[in-house]
């Protein structure tokens, strides 16, 4: 039964994962630099930034609890998952098409759609 749900409202389906591709993305919250999402290959990197372990402030995410620890994922976390709008959204039609694709990969839609999140406070910039 989830696992229906999860294939019928997941709107990620159809992105996908960036293929040997090295893309950084920075992490702010206000001013503060939080930290660092990369793709390294076929895998995902978090780390916090030494500017967010120093200070104490603002708690860690709850996907990345540990502040010294380089976390690493073949799927992205939803933390940024979320920033990625969904293929059937005529902008990202409209992004698709300007570009010259027919497909897109989670690295690319969060470069031009996932600057900010109506679910989060912070702000993703590429690096």
């Amino acid at each position: 039964m989830l696992k229906t749900l999860y294939r019928r409202f997941n709107w990620l389906r159809d992105v996908n994962e960036p293929v040997d591709v090295r893309v950084s993305f920075e992490l702010f919250l206000g001013t503060l630099q939080v930290g660092t999402l990369s793709r390294e290959g076929d895998v995902w990197a978090f780390e916090y930034s030494i500017a967010f372990r120093n200070q104490e402030r603002v708690q860690p995410i709850v996907d990345f609890p540990q502040l010294d620890r380089k976390y690493r994922s073949a799927d992205l976390w939803p933390f940024f998952a979320l920033r990625i709008p969904s293929l059937t959204q005529a902008n990202v039609q409209k992004y698709l098409r300007t570009h010259g694709q027919t497909h897109a990969d989670a690295a690319d839609l969060m470069q031009a759609f996932g600057r900010r999140s109506i679910a989060n406070p912070f702000v993703l910039e590429p690096a």
